[in-house]
């Protein structure tokens, strides 16, 4: 997953720019910030080598692949990976 942290100010200038709201709506699982994500998208890819990447061409991707960019998939995978194994047993009653 991606590392917010070491998002520097100009970054995080342009993802709130370009989203129009606070960097600090990222997180908020009530109310989704479509475009700040897409926009982080485009500073981790940006990162990864491609500096002229621009940010209609991040808007045209699918959000499956804009979730595998920033690392949202990734929980996905380690939640259902950390639910495989041995199965635990049931608790006796008494």
């Amino acid at each position: 997953m991606f590392d917010f942290n070491s998002l520097t100010g100009n970054e995080l200038s342009l993802i709130e720019d370009l989203s129009g709201a606070s960097i600090a709506r990222i997180g908020d699982t009530e109310r989704p910030m479509i475009k700040g994500l897409y926009a982080l998208a485009l500073v981790v890819k940006r990162r990864e080598g491609n500096p002229t990447l621009k940010f209609n061409d991040v808007l045209a991707l699918p959000l499956s692949e804009i979730n595998d960019i920033v690392g949202l998939n990734e929980e996905v995978e380690e939640t259902e990976e950390e639910g495989e194994g041995d199965a635990s047993e049931p608790s006796e009653t008494a």
